[in-house]
């Protein structure tokens, strides 16, 4: 009986073997298409920006400001999805810089529609307080990260 047995679990081997290589490419084209999508959005959006640049009095300078720290935003997660492409160990790091990024953008985008008289003062600085209080937090997170991979025993081989 344990004859009969070999072959069958020999095959459930290569069958899992088969699929898992076959999910391994499906991942791999998943995260390439993301990817290459990523880059596109932010190429496009870098072109809407300098077009908005050049007809300045159509368009506010914190529009523009804000497109350019969304591409900012864009290519932290272009990074982190290269990152997974290239197999390089997961890190919280480059979601600690697009927090930090995004709260920086939002004090910025904030500061000048409270500047232009299109955020009531006080609705402003809460919420610049508020995006002052996540980049706190997120560099915080940032220096506890870098301690604890630091005090980390180095990994055996």
């Amino acid at each position: 009986m344990q004859q009969n047995e070999k072959p069958q679990e020999s095959a459930d081997s290569l069958f899992s073997h088969r699929i898992s290589g076959w999910l391994v490419n499906v991942d791999y084209l998943v995260l390439t298409l993301t990817a290459l999508g990523l880059i596109a959005v932010a190429v496009l959006v870098l072109v809407e920006a300098f077009s908005e640049f050049l007809a300045l009095q159509k368009y506010s300078i914190s529009h523009i400001v804000n497109n350019l720290m969304f591409v900012l935003i864009i290519m932290e997660l272009f990074r982190q999805v290269f990152g997974q492409l290239s197999r390089h160990q997961f890190s919280l790091n480059p979601f600690l810089f697009i927090g930090i990024i995004a709260s920086v953008r939002g004090i910025l985008i904030t500061q000048m529609k409270v500047a232009e008289r299109e955020v009531a003062l006080w609705d402003g600085l809460a919420q610049i307080a508020i995006y002052g209080v996540v980049v706190f937090i997120m560099v915080l997170c940032y220096y506890l990260s870098l301690k604890a991979e630091k005090d980390r025993p180095p990994a055996s081989e």
